[in-house]
């Protein structure tokens, strides 16, 4: 059976793709190497006393409503709730130099940041409920695609092979470069272009902390942190919407193979002792902590992923290299959008546009 269109990642940018192909009546199926839908987008789990659950996000948790239009208009239509990143009280910095951690009573540069509410999850559950039933194939790693006179056959990683008309690449760069084998190969501009795309998120590690009760609150913070010491160079609240334990989170500055070296329970002390020099000794008072190291996940990153990029990248896909095989092949991902790339909005740009390129809206 040939399908119009075969989507690879079932994370933001191709989940939302299919909502949009549903919506046209467009015949679509989305493979996925995981046993789960999200990608990059995941949280980890604390129970509640009515036995439900708090989640807490471990890739990307931030949306500017009033700056990203997509994602302001998706959230409204799924009916998935915000909630604004809490930045009442001062922040904290602190630098070799300080002697300590110094009180910042200056706007916080989150004040517009927004989070979704029970996580990101939310947001690809609610996309995915909207597709019909059997267009989702999760453990489906696909290994190569192949041009053929009618579409791309696509190869997957058990032996079976995929029919598509079109198809949507919505994998990371990299890993599309690493991981697929193309037959014709890939011009050596595009395959470069490719290889070139660092992964967001891919070379990050997240910390969080979870406590029964918000200390920093009681005195008069808001759990934000910038520091030139680490090892967490940034420290946010990360408490849910609703019930649930406290929590803060961080990012580790140190490069991946410094974190491997080190191992999780020398980075769980060095990120404690930091979170007591900055809150004192409350803060070693954890129910529980979790640490999510991207660049441990071979399905997000590659080992050009290893080290972060010093800045927020370039993003973008030139039109002539994001259509590929006489318009059978559209790259999409957040690295691939032009106006947002590396956000959530960037996910839905990408998406949206490799729609229209499959509708012909797009030349």
């Amino acid at each position: 059976m040939k399908h119009q269109c075969i989507i690879i990642g079932a994370g933001l940018s191709g989940l939302y793709t299919a909502y949009l192909l549903e919506r046209a009546g467009i015949d679509y199926r989305v493979v996925d190497a995981r046993g789960r839908i999200g990608g990059r987008i995941d949280c980890v789990t604390r129970p509640l006393p009515d036995g439900g659950v708090a989640r807490y996000d471990l890739g990307p948790a931030w949306v500017w409503p009033e700056l990203q239009p997509l994602m302001a208009e998706l959230t409204d239509a799924l009916g998935v709730p915000l909630f604004a990143q809490r930045v009442q009280g001062a922040g904290l910095y602190e630098d070799m130099a300080s002697g300590g951690p110094v009180r910042l009573d200056t706007p916080s540069p989150h004040g517009g940041s927004f989070r979704i509410g029970h996580g990101g999850l939310s947001l690809v559950e609610a996309l995915a409920e909207r597709l019909a039933p059997g267009r989702l194939l999760l453990n489906t790693l696909v290994t190569g695609l192949v041009e053929e006179n009618a579409g791309v056959r696509v190869e997957t990683h058990d032996g079976r092979s995929l029919m598509a008309e079109r198809v949507v690449s919505a994998i990371p760069p990299r890993l599309f470069a690493a991981k697929l084998r193309c037959e014709p190969p890939l011009p050596g501009a595009i395959t470069n272009h490719l290889q070139s795309t660092p992964t967001w998120m891919a070379g990050h590690a997240k910390f969080l902390a979870f406590y029964d009760l918000p200390f920093w609150e009681t005195q008069g913070l808001s759990g934000e942190v910038f520091s030139r010491i680490g090892p967490l160079t940034e420290v946010y609240d990360a408490s849910p919407l609703g019930e649930g334990p406290r929590a803060l989170f961080g990012f580790f500055g140190l490069p991946a193979s410094t974190r491997h070296q080190l191992g999780r329970e020398a980075l769980v002390e060095h990120a404690l002792a930091q979170l007591v020099r900055l809150f004192g000794p409350e803060a070693r008072g954890t129910l529980d902590v979790c640490i999510k190291d991207w660049s441990e996940d071979p399905l997000t990153a590659t080992r050009d992923d290893a080290q972060p990029p010093g800045g927020h990248p370039d993003y973008g896909m030139p039109p002539e290299m994001r259509v590929i095989w006489n318009g059978k092949v559209i790259f999409s991902g957040t690295e691939t959008a032009v106006d947002s790339g590396g956000y959530l909005e960037g996910a839905l740009e990408s998406g949206r546009d490799a729609v229209g390129w499959l509708t012909g809206r797009l030349a």
